[in-house]
Protein backbone atom coordinates (compact mmCIF):
# COMPACT_ATOMS: atom_id res chain seq x y z
CA UNK A 1 0.00 0.00 0.00
CA UNK A 2 1.47 3.40 -1.11
CA UNK A 3 -0.21 5.44 1.70
CA UNK A 4 2.16 5.90 4.04
CA UNK A 5 0.14 8.86 6.69
CA UNK A 6 -3.37 10.23 7.01
CA UNK A 7 -5.25 13.15 6.79
CA UNK A 8 -8.48 14.60 8.58
CA UNK A 9 -9.18 17.09 6.83
CA UNK A 10 -12.05 19.14 8.56
CA UNK A 11 -14.78 21.57 8.02
CA UNK A 12 -13.34 23.48 10.85
CA UNK A 13 -9.40 22.07 11.58
CA UNK A 14 -7.21 20.04 9.85
CA UNK A 15 -4.51 17.61 10.99
CA UNK A 16 -1.76 14.90 9.60
CA UNK A 17 -1.03 12.09 11.16
CA UNK A 18 1.48 8.91 10.47
CA UNK A 19 2.77 5.96 12.25
CA UNK A 20 6.14 5.51 13.29
CA UNK A 21 8.12 2.80 15.35
CA UNK A 22 9.23 4.16 19.09
CA UNK A 23 12.86 3.41 18.93
CA UNK A 24 12.78 2.91 22.57
CA UNK A 25 9.90 0.47 22.74
CA UNK A 26 9.95 -0.80 18.82
CA UNK A 27 6.47 -0.14 19.25
CA UNK A 28 4.06 1.37 16.04
CA UNK A 29 2.46 4.63 17.67
CA UNK A 30 0.74 7.46 16.00
CA UNK A 31 2.45 11.12 15.44
CA UNK A 32 0.47 13.95 14.95
CA UNK A 33 1.57 17.11 13.44
CA UNK A 34 0.27 20.00 15.36
CA UNK A 35 0.64 23.81 15.58
CA UNK A 36 2.96 24.62 17.86
CA UNK A 37 0.48 25.24 20.48
CA UNK A 38 -0.24 21.54 20.24
CA UNK A 39 -3.88 21.94 18.50
CA UNK A 40 -5.09 21.15 15.23
CA UNK A 41 -4.45 23.57 12.25
CA UNK A 42 -7.46 25.78 11.68
CA UNK A 43 -8.90 25.16 8.43
CA UNK A 44 -8.86 28.66 7.51
CA UNK A 45 -7.03 30.61 4.16
CA UNK A 46 -6.33 34.55 4.21
CA UNK A 47 -5.29 35.40 0.94
CA UNK A 48 -2.58 38.84 1.79
CA UNK A 49 -2.08 40.56 -1.29
CA UNK A 50 -2.74 37.14 -2.91
CA UNK A 51 -0.81 34.93 -1.01
CA UNK A 52 -2.31 32.43 0.43
CA UNK A 53 -1.72 32.37 4.75
CA UNK A 54 -3.54 29.47 6.19
CA UNK A 55 -3.93 28.18 9.64
CA UNK A 56 -3.89 29.89 13.32
CA UNK A 57 -2.52 33.17 11.83
CA UNK A 58 -5.32 33.26 9.54
CA UNK A 59 -8.07 32.46 11.82
CA UNK A 60 -6.77 35.32 14.30
CA UNK A 61 -7.91 37.51 11.74
CA UNK A 62 -11.40 36.78 11.54
CA UNK A 63 -14.22 39.43 12.87
CA UNK A 64 -16.74 36.63 12.50
CA UNK A 65 -18.04 32.70 12.87
CA UNK A 66 -20.10 32.46 9.91
CA UNK A 67 -18.47 29.77 7.23
CA UNK A 68 -17.53 31.04 3.86
CA UNK A 69 -15.90 33.67 2.50
CA UNK A 70 -15.42 36.62 4.63
CA UNK A 71 -13.23 39.89 2.95
CA UNK A 72 -10.06 38.07 1.97
CA UNK A 73 -10.44 35.16 3.97
CA UNK A 74 -11.74 31.83 3.65
CA UNK A 75 -13.74 29.63 6.08
CA UNK A 76 -14.08 25.70 5.90
CA UNK A 77 -13.20 25.55 2.14
CA UNK A 78 -14.38 22.35 2.42
CA UNK A 79 -18.12 23.42 2.21
CA UNK A 80 -17.12 24.66 -1.63
CA UNK A 81 -15.70 21.03 -2.62
CA UNK A 82 -18.58 19.98 -5.62
CA UNK A 83 -20.16 23.54 -6.56
CA UNK A 84 -19.54 24.74 -9.53
CA UNK A 85 -19.39 28.52 -8.60
CA UNK A 86 -15.69 29.47 -8.21
CA UNK A 87 -14.96 31.56 -4.61
CA UNK A 88 -14.45 34.98 -4.98
CA UNK A 89 -12.10 35.92 -2.38
CA UNK A 90 -9.11 38.59 -2.28
CA UNK A 91 -10.35 40.21 -5.44
CA UNK A 92 -9.99 36.79 -7.40
CA UNK A 93 -12.11 33.93 -8.13
CA UNK A 94 -10.70 30.73 -7.58
CA UNK A 95 -11.77 27.67 -7.41
CA UNK A 96 -12.26 25.37 -4.19
CA UNK A 97 -9.77 22.96 -5.41
CA UNK A 98 -7.32 25.62 -5.10
CA UNK A 99 -8.37 27.21 -1.62
CA UNK A 100 -8.11 23.52 -0.27
CA UNK A 101 -5.09 22.92 -2.04
CA UNK A 102 -3.57 25.97 -0.05
CA UNK A 103 -4.32 23.99 3.63
CA UNK A 104 -3.42 20.98 2.21
CA UNK A 105 -0.10 22.73 1.16
CA UNK A 106 0.38 24.19 4.45
CA UNK A 107 -0.38 20.75 6.51
CA UNK A 108 2.11 18.66 4.24
CA UNK A 109 4.60 21.82 4.17
CA UNK A 110 4.22 21.65 8.17
CA UNK A 111 4.67 18.37 8.49
CA UNK A 112 7.83 18.17 6.04
CA UNK A 113 9.29 20.86 8.41
CA UNK A 114 9.14 19.15 11.44
CA UNK A 115 11.72 16.66 11.61
CA UNK A 116 10.36 14.16 8.98
CA UNK A 117 12.20 15.45 5.80
CA UNK A 118 13.34 11.96 4.95
CA UNK A 119 8.77 11.60 4.10
CA UNK A 120 7.49 13.02 1.16
CA UNK A 121 3.66 12.60 2.37
CA UNK A 122 2.79 12.62 -1.23
CA UNK A 123 0.51 9.36 -0.51
CA UNK A 124 -2.35 9.66 2.43
CA UNK A 125 -5.59 8.19 3.23
CA UNK A 126 -8.03 11.28 3.75
CA UNK A 127 -11.28 11.19 6.08
CA UNK A 128 -14.48 12.31 4.40
CA UNK A 129 -18.46 12.96 5.95
CA UNK A 130 -20.71 10.05 4.67
CA UNK A 131 -22.76 12.34 2.54
CA UNK A 132 -19.35 13.97 0.38
CA UNK A 133 -20.74 13.57 -3.24
CA UNK A 134 -19.49 11.85 -5.95
CA UNK A 135 -17.94 15.56 -7.09
CA UNK A 136 -17.01 16.80 -3.74
CA UNK A 137 -14.54 13.89 -3.47
CA UNK A 138 -13.03 14.44 -7.08
CA UNK A 139 -12.58 18.20 -6.19
CA UNK A 140 -10.70 16.96 -3.07
CA UNK A 141 -8.35 14.51 -4.93
CA UNK A 142 -7.78 17.95 -7.21
CA UNK A 143 -7.00 19.72 -4.20
CA UNK A 144 -4.59 16.95 -3.31
CA UNK A 145 -2.92 16.75 -6.39
CA UNK A 146 -2.30 20.53 -6.08
CA UNK A 147 -0.75 20.05 -3.03
CA UNK A 148 1.53 17.33 -4.21
CA UNK A 149 -0.44 14.49 -2.36
CA UNK A 150 -2.09 11.41 -4.23
CA UNK A 151 -5.41 9.68 -2.31
CA UNK A 152 -5.18 6.58 -2.25
CA UNK A 153 -8.82 6.09 -0.59
CA UNK A 154 -11.36 7.89 1.09
CA UNK A 155 -12.11 6.98 4.42
CA UNK A 156 -15.39 8.10 6.51
CA UNK A 157 -14.67 10.02 9.47
CA UNK A 158 -16.59 7.84 11.99
CA UNK A 159 -15.05 4.63 11.07
CA UNK A 160 -11.76 6.32 11.08
CA UNK A 161 -12.18 7.63 14.78
CA UNK A 162 -13.53 3.90 15.31
CA UNK A 163 -10.36 2.79 13.93
CA UNK A 164 -7.93 4.82 15.63
CA UNK A 165 -9.65 4.10 19.22
CA UNK A 166 -9.43 0.98 19.25
CA UNK A 167 -6.43 -0.01 17.15
CA UNK A 168 -4.02 1.22 19.84
CA UNK A 169 -5.20 -1.30 22.80
CA UNK A 170 -2.88 -4.03 22.86
CA UNK A 171 -5.80 -6.43 23.13
CA UNK A 172 -6.91 -4.78 19.59
CA UNK A 173 -7.52 -8.30 18.02
CA UNK A 174 -9.44 -9.73 21.08
CA UNK A 175 -11.71 -6.50 20.85
CA UNK A 176 -12.67 -6.80 17.36
CA UNK A 177 -13.82 -10.82 18.07
CA UNK A 178 -15.92 -9.80 20.89
CA UNK A 179 -17.41 -7.17 19.16
CA UNK A 180 -18.30 -9.14 16.14
CA UNK A 181 -22.29 -8.34 15.21
CA UNK A 182 -22.35 -5.70 17.89
CA UNK A 183 -23.32 -2.30 17.43
CA UNK A 184 -21.63 0.92 18.22
CA UNK A 185 -22.74 4.37 18.36
CA UNK A 186 -19.97 6.81 17.56
CA UNK A 187 -20.78 10.54 18.56
CA UNK A 188 -18.86 13.12 16.90
CA UNK A 189 -19.43 16.57 18.15
CA UNK A 190 -17.24 19.06 16.17
CA UNK A 191 -16.64 22.25 15.70
CA UNK A 192 -19.21 22.77 12.82
CA UNK A 193 -21.22 19.60 13.03
CA UNK A 194 -22.73 17.00 15.12
CA UNK A 195 -22.28 13.53 13.52
CA UNK A 196 -24.21 10.55 14.56
CA UNK A 197 -23.30 7.05 13.08
CA UNK A 198 -24.35 3.51 13.85
CA UNK A 199 -21.70 0.95 13.33
CA UNK A 200 -21.22 -2.72 13.82
CA UNK A 201 -18.98 -4.86 12.89
CA UNK A 202 -19.75 -7.76 10.47
CA UNK A 203 -16.85 -10.80 9.86
CA UNK A 204 -14.06 -8.81 11.00
CA UNK A 205 -14.83 -5.42 8.94
CA UNK A 206 -16.68 -2.63 10.42
CA UNK A 207 -19.43 -0.99 8.48
CA UNK A 208 -22.02 1.41 9.05
CA UNK A 209 -25.24 0.85 9.41
CA UNK A 210 -27.09 4.39 9.66
CA UNK A 211 -26.04 7.97 10.32
CA UNK A 212 -27.79 11.47 11.64
CA UNK A 213 -26.27 14.66 11.51
CA UNK A 214 -27.08 18.30 12.72
CA UNK A 215 -25.27 21.45 11.75
CA UNK A 216 -27.20 24.22 13.87
CA UNK A 217 -25.39 22.81 17.26
CA UNK A 218 -21.72 22.86 16.12
CA UNK A 219 -19.46 24.06 18.50
CA UNK A 220 -18.91 27.61 16.59
CA UNK A 221 -23.24 28.20 17.91
CA UNK A 222 -21.67 27.68 21.60
CA UNK A 223 -18.95 30.60 20.39
CA UNK A 224 -21.72 32.69 19.37
CA UNK A 225 -23.72 32.25 22.59
CA UNK A 226 -20.85 32.65 24.56
CA UNK A 227 -20.56 36.46 23.08
CA UNK A 228 -23.61 37.14 23.50
CA UNK A 229 -23.47 36.54 27.39
CA UNK A 230 -20.20 38.52 27.23
CA UNK A 231 -22.09 41.28 25.85
CA UNK A 232 -24.99 41.33 28.35
CA UNK A 233 -23.08 40.81 31.17
CA UNK A 234 -20.79 43.81 30.01
CA UNK A 235 -23.53 46.12 29.47
CA UNK A 236 -25.23 45.57 32.73
CA UNK A 237 -22.32 47.38 34.09
CA UNK A 238 -21.74 50.13 31.29
CA UNK A 239 -24.85 50.62 30.18
CA UNK A 240 -23.66 52.91 27.65
CA UNK A 241 -21.22 50.89 26.15
CA UNK A 242 -21.55 51.75 22.73
CA UNK A 243 -20.84 48.76 20.59
CA UNK A 244 -20.52 50.25 17.10
CA UNK A 245 -17.28 51.95 18.53
CA UNK A 246 -14.84 49.06 18.70
CA UNK A 247 -11.09 49.39 18.28
CA UNK A 248 -9.57 47.96 14.57
CA UNK A 249 -9.48 43.75 15.06
CA UNK A 250 -10.79 43.84 18.60
CA UNK A 251 -13.57 41.71 17.19
CA UNK A 252 -11.59 38.81 15.69
CA UNK A 253 -9.60 38.84 19.04
CA UNK A 254 -12.99 38.28 20.77
CA UNK A 255 -13.78 35.72 18.89
CA UNK A 256 -10.94 33.83 19.84
CA UNK A 257 -10.96 34.59 23.52
CA UNK A 258 -14.81 33.05 22.74
CA UNK A 259 -13.06 29.66 21.54
CA UNK A 260 -10.63 29.54 24.05
CA UNK A 261 -12.72 30.27 26.88
CA UNK A 262 -15.29 28.02 26.22
CA UNK A 263 -12.73 24.86 25.89
CA UNK A 264 -11.27 26.79 29.76
CA UNK A 265 -14.62 26.57 31.16
CA UNK A 266 -14.72 22.88 30.88
CA UNK A 267 -12.02 22.15 33.38
CA UNK A 268 -12.54 25.43 35.49
CA UNK A 269 -15.64 27.06 37.86
CA UNK A 270 -15.28 30.69 36.18
CA UNK A 271 -12.85 32.68 33.61
CA UNK A 272 -12.42 36.18 33.30
CA UNK A 273 -12.56 37.37 29.83
CA UNK A 274 -9.90 40.91 29.60
CA UNK A 275 -9.31 42.38 26.74
CA UNK A 276 -7.62 45.95 26.59
CA UNK A 277 -8.48 49.00 24.30
CA UNK A 278 -11.45 46.99 22.93
CA UNK A 279 -13.64 49.91 23.15
CA UNK A 280 -13.46 53.77 21.17
CA UNK A 281 -13.73 55.25 24.99
CA UNK A 282 -12.15 56.56 27.70
CA UNK A 283 -10.70 55.16 31.24
CA UNK A 284 -12.07 52.31 32.37
CA UNK A 285 -14.99 51.84 29.61
CA UNK A 286 -12.51 51.39 26.98
CA UNK A 287 -11.65 47.68 28.42
CA UNK A 288 -13.60 44.70 28.34
CA UNK A 289 -13.38 42.81 31.29
CA UNK A 290 -16.08 40.44 32.35
CA UNK A 291 -15.99 36.91 34.64
CA UNK A 292 -18.06 34.08 33.09
CA UNK A 293 -19.35 31.13 35.32
CA UNK A 294 -19.31 27.60 33.65
CA UNK A 295 -23.09 27.64 35.08
CA UNK A 296 -23.85 30.79 33.45
CA UNK A 297 -22.36 29.69 30.00
CA UNK A 298 -24.20 26.15 30.73
CA UNK A 299 -27.59 27.97 31.03
CA UNK A 300 -27.10 29.99 27.95
CA UNK A 301 -26.72 26.58 26.02
CA UNK A 302 -28.98 24.35 27.54
CA UNK A 303 -31.11 24.16 24.39
CA UNK A 304 -27.89 23.63 22.15
CA UNK A 305 -26.56 20.64 24.50
CA UNK A 306 -30.30 19.25 24.38
CA UNK A 307 -31.33 19.54 20.68
CA UNK A 308 -27.96 17.40 20.45
CA UNK A 309 -28.26 15.01 22.76
CA UNK A 310 -31.80 14.37 21.37
CA UNK A 311 -30.32 13.21 17.87
CA UNK A 312 -29.25 10.00 19.66
CA UNK A 313 -33.05 8.78 19.82
CA UNK A 314 -33.79 9.81 17.22
CA UNK A 315 -31.30 8.00 14.92
CA UNK A 316 -31.99 4.90 17.08
CA UNK A 317 -35.69 5.64 16.54
CA UNK A 318 -35.46 5.43 12.27
CA UNK A 319 -33.08 2.32 12.80
CA UNK A 320 -35.10 0.37 14.81
CA UNK A 321 -33.05 -0.21 17.78
CA UNK A 322 -33.76 0.30 21.57
CA UNK A 323 -30.76 1.52 23.86
CA UNK A 324 -30.02 -1.28 25.53
CA UNK A 325 -28.92 -3.26 22.23
CA UNK A 326 -25.84 -0.43 22.12
CA UNK A 327 -22.72 -1.73 23.14
CA UNK A 328 -21.47 1.68 23.68
CA UNK A 329 -21.26 4.79 22.50
CA UNK A 330 -18.00 5.98 21.52
CA UNK A 331 -17.91 10.31 22.17
CA UNK A 332 -15.49 12.34 20.31
CA UNK A 333 -15.36 16.01 19.20
CA UNK A 334 -13.64 19.14 20.82
CA UNK A 335 -16.98 19.49 22.31
CA UNK A 336 -17.84 16.55 24.12
CA UNK A 337 -15.11 17.67 26.56
CA UNK A 338 -17.88 20.04 28.53
CA UNK A 339 -19.52 18.65 31.40
CA UNK A 340 -23.12 19.26 30.41
CA UNK A 341 -22.72 17.15 27.35
CA UNK A 342 -21.09 14.45 29.36
CA UNK A 343 -23.60 14.53 31.85
CA UNK A 344 -25.78 13.90 29.36
CA UNK A 345 -24.23 11.23 27.65
CA UNK A 346 -24.04 9.35 30.91
CA UNK A 347 -27.42 9.86 31.52
CA UNK A 348 -27.92 7.57 28.37
CA UNK A 349 -25.93 5.18 28.33
CA UNK A 350 -23.92 4.57 32.06
CA UNK A 351 -21.01 4.56 32.98
CA UNK A 352 -20.23 1.40 31.42
CA UNK A 353 -21.80 2.11 28.18
CA UNK A 354 -20.01 5.46 27.21
CA UNK A 355 -16.69 5.87 26.10
CA UNK A 356 -14.80 9.12 26.13
CA UNK A 357 -11.74 10.24 23.31
CA UNK A 358 -8.93 11.05 25.19
CA UNK A 359 -7.45 12.79 22.02
CA UNK A 360 -9.71 13.74 20.73
CA UNK A 361 -8.30 16.42 18.23
CA UNK A 362 -6.76 13.77 16.66
CA UNK A 363 -8.68 10.37 16.77
CA UNK A 364 -9.62 10.36 13.14
CA UNK A 365 -6.30 11.61 11.46
CA UNK A 366 -4.83 8.79 13.83
CA UNK A 367 -7.82 6.20 12.63
CA UNK A 368 -6.26 7.23 9.06
CA UNK A 369 -2.81 6.77 9.53
CA UNK A 370 -3.42 3.61 11.14
CA UNK A 371 -5.47 2.61 8.10
CA UNK A 372 -3.00 3.37 5.84
CA UNK A 373 -0.24 1.53 7.92
CA UNK A 374 -2.23 -1.60 8.11
CA UNK A 375 -3.04 -1.48 4.51
CA UNK A 376 -6.60 -2.45 4.90
CA UNK A 377 -8.70 -1.66 2.40
CA UNK A 378 -12.57 -0.95 2.15
CA UNK A 379 -15.38 -2.97 0.97
CA UNK A 380 -18.94 -2.18 0.09
CA UNK A 381 -20.40 -2.88 3.37
CA UNK A 382 -24.25 -3.14 1.07
CA UNK A 383 -25.00 -4.55 -2.14
CA UNK A 384 -25.81 -2.66 -5.34
CA UNK A 385 -28.82 -2.99 -6.83
CA UNK A 386 -30.75 -2.86 -9.97
CA UNK A 387 -34.76 -1.90 -9.60
CA UNK A 388 -36.50 -3.78 -11.89
CA UNK A 389 -40.52 -2.94 -13.69
CA UNK A 390 -41.84 -5.72 -11.25
CA UNK A 391 -40.37 -3.92 -8.33
CA UNK A 392 -37.87 -6.56 -7.21
CA UNK A 393 -33.92 -5.41 -6.91
CA UNK A 394 -31.33 -7.53 -8.83
CA UNK A 395 -28.06 -7.33 -6.86
CA UNK A 396 -25.38 -6.01 -9.56
CA UNK A 397 -22.65 -6.00 -7.06
CA UNK A 398 -22.20 -7.81 -4.12
CA UNK A 399 -21.54 -6.80 -0.68
CA UNK A 400 -17.69 -7.46 0.51
CA UNK A 401 -16.82 -6.48 -2.73
CA UNK A 402 -13.30 -4.83 -2.26
CA UNK A 403 -13.30 -0.83 -3.43
CA UNK A 404 -10.79 0.52 -5.63
CA UNK A 405 -8.06 2.58 -4.42
CA UNK A 406 -6.76 5.41 -6.23
CA UNK A 407 -6.54 5.01 -10.22
CA UNK A 408 -9.31 1.76 -10.02
CA UNK A 409 -12.36 1.14 -11.24
CA UNK A 410 -15.14 -2.03 -10.67
CA UNK A 411 -16.69 -2.31 -14.20
CA UNK A 412 -19.75 -4.54 -14.19
CA UNK A 413 -21.48 -5.13 -17.84
CA UNK A 414 -25.50 -5.65 -17.79
CA UNK A 415 -27.69 -6.66 -20.07
CA UNK A 416 -31.54 -6.53 -20.04
CA UNK A 417 -34.85 -5.78 -22.06
CA UNK A 418 -37.52 -3.21 -21.56
CA UNK A 419 -40.53 -2.02 -23.55
CA UNK A 420 -39.67 0.83 -25.45
CA UNK A 421 -40.58 3.49 -23.77
CA UNK A 422 -41.70 6.77 -25.74
CA UNK A 423 -38.75 8.81 -25.30
CA UNK A 424 -35.95 6.42 -26.17
CA UNK A 425 -34.80 6.02 -23.26
CA UNK A 426 -34.81 3.52 -20.17
CA UNK A 427 -34.91 4.88 -16.71
CA UNK A 428 -32.91 2.83 -14.42
CA UNK A 429 -32.93 3.00 -10.65
CA UNK A 430 -29.55 1.79 -8.53
CA UNK A 431 -30.67 1.27 -4.69
CA UNK A 432 -29.17 0.05 -2.14
CA UNK A 433 -30.63 -1.93 0.92
CA UNK A 434 -30.81 0.24 4.34
CA UNK A 435 -29.30 -1.97 6.57
CA UNK A 436 -26.07 -4.54 5.88
CA UNK A 437 -26.55 -8.31 6.00
CA UNK A 438 -30.24 -7.69 4.97
CA UNK A 439 -31.38 -7.33 1.80
CA UNK A 440 -34.55 -9.78 1.52
CA UNK A 441 -37.02 -8.28 -1.65
CA UNK A 442 -39.23 -7.06 1.18
CA UNK A 443 -36.70 -4.88 2.90
CA UNK A 444 -36.89 -0.99 2.23
CA UNK A 445 -34.02 0.50 -0.50
CA UNK A 446 -32.27 3.71 -0.15
CA UNK A 447 -31.75 5.11 -4.22
CA UNK A 448 -28.29 5.62 -4.95
CA UNK A 449 -29.04 7.38 -8.30
CA UNK A 450 -31.24 7.28 -11.35
CA UNK A 451 -30.21 6.87 -14.83
CA UNK A 452 -31.26 7.17 -18.17
CA UNK A 453 -30.21 4.85 -20.76
CA UNK A 454 -30.63 4.84 -24.69
CA UNK A 455 -31.91 1.70 -26.05
CA UNK A 456 -30.32 0.03 -28.78
CA UNK A 457 -32.91 0.55 -31.69
CA UNK A 458 -31.58 -2.17 -33.80
CA UNK A 459 -32.22 -4.95 -31.48
CA UNK A 460 -35.78 -6.20 -31.51
CA UNK A 461 -37.88 -6.18 -28.68
CA UNK A 462 -37.55 -7.98 -25.47
CA UNK A 463 -34.24 -9.00 -26.11
CA UNK A 464 -31.09 -7.62 -24.88
CA UNK A 465 -31.34 -3.94 -25.58
CA UNK A 466 -29.79 -2.30 -23.09
CA UNK A 467 -25.77 -2.62 -21.95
Amino acid sequence: MAATFGIDFGTTNSLITVIRKNAATSQFEPFSFFEDNFLPHPSVVWYQGGQPIVGRAARDRLTTLRLGVIDDIVRSPKMFLGSSFGIPVGGITRSAADVVGDVLKHLRKHAKSSGHEDNEFASAVITIPIHMSGPARAELREAALKAGIHIHQFVHEPLAALYGYLRPRPDFRQELARLEGRLVLVFDWGGGTLDLTLCQLRKGVLTQVMNEGDQEVGGDKFDLRLRQLIRQKHEACYPSADWSRLKPQVDARLLTVCEDTKILLSSRKSWKVFIPDFFLAANDESTLAVTITAMEFETAVEDLVRNGLDRIAKLLDTAGVPHGAIEYCLATGGMVSMPAIQRGLLDIFGMSGLRLVPNASSVISEGAAWIAHDRNGLRLAKPLELLNADNTYVEIIPAGTNLPTEGGAIEKRIDAYCVDPSDGLAKIQIARPTWPGRHSQSDQRVPYTHLCVPVDTTKRLFTDRLS
